[in-house]
């Protein structure tokens, strides 16, 4: 019995033409190549089943919005049943206030018949007929997809193909980094560097913002420990404390006073750290 694929990329035109594993993979593939040709923030609508809204999926390219419809019978259809797909999935971009529809298909579409399918809208439309998704799978950067969706390997060919993409894309990225280190490093260089001296009340006043700051998120951290019986703190102490953190949370805003990630939480403390330093304080001195 001989198993070797199908040769010159005929394997993944005869897999999706011959497509069987239904149409939640389906649109997942979809998704998967959308996302390949530059689509971003692609959110699939019910690929398990249920109201889509005349949608499997909406998308975003370069500013514009877009429906995504995929169409993956088994087997090659009539133009004019391919064409009803066409034209119910088209009102998907009114009905989402979109403005464009991608129609994905493992359906064989002539030159003529891609124009025709365009020519019923005024609307942005892109094609992916079978021709085209066995192209863009059988380029490197789809060989994960192809071999999810399709269970094709590589064969040694491909993965020379893919290493030396890999590495020709590396090169180019570390050539680009070079190049905009040395415009970094002759800009900062070639000026005048010119600093602005600061007044010590300024210097103190920011001090004053960042112990607050500091202090709320603190007292946050133990109104939980508090609130859930981890600790106890003296009742009248508590209340002038309830008192400071709403008198700290009218000053700057609630929105403004974190929640802080580790990066923003570590420049909180630093810039106060250095602050303090500058006007006479050790290193590292963040009493609140």
């Amino acid at each position: 019995m001989n198993n070797r694929r199908r040769l010159n990329g005929e394997e993944t035109w005869y897999r999706l033409r011959e497509w069987s594993k239904g149409q939640a993979p389906a649109e997942r593939l979809a998704g998967s190549v959308l996302h390949s040709e530059g689509y971003l923030s692609i959110d699939p609508s019910h690929p398990l089943g249920g109201p889509d809204g005349i949608k499997d999926l909406i998308c975003n390219k370069d500013g514009v919005s877009w429906v995504g419809a995929c169409y993956f019978p088994r087997g090659q259809k009539s133009f004019s049943t391919i064409k009803e797909k066409f034209l119910n999935d088209l009102e998907g971009i009114e009905k989402n206030n979109v403005h464009g529809l991608a129609f994905i298909t493992n359906q064989e579409l002539t030159l003529s018949e891609r124009s025709q399918l365009k020519d019923l809208s005024t609307y942005q439309i892109e094609i992916y007929h079978l021709e085209r998704l066995a192209s863009l799978l059988n380029n490197p950067v789809n060989y994960g997809t192809r071999l999810e969706f399709l269970d094709i390997e590589m064969t040694s060919e491909e993965q020379l193909s893919f290493f030396a993409q890999r590495d020709q894309q590396l090169t180019s990225r570390i050539e680009s980094f070079l190049s905009d280190m040395d415009n970094f490093k002759e800009v900062i260089l070639n000026r005048a560097i010119q600093y602005e001296d600061r007044e010590e009340e300024e210097i103190s006043l920011a001090i004053e913002e960042l112990i607050e700051k500091v202090w709320y998120n603190r007292h946050l951290v133990l109104r939980y420990k508090v609130e859930n019986g981890i600790e106890k703190v003296n009742p009248e102490i508590w209340k002038g404390a309830l008192s400071s953190a709403k008198r700290v949370e009218e000053k700057f805003g609630i929105e403004n006073l974190g929640p802080y990630d580790d990066f923003e939480w570590g420049m909180l403390n630093g810039k106060l750290s250095a602050l303090r330093w500058v006007l006479g304080d050790d290193w590292d001195m963040l009493d609140t």
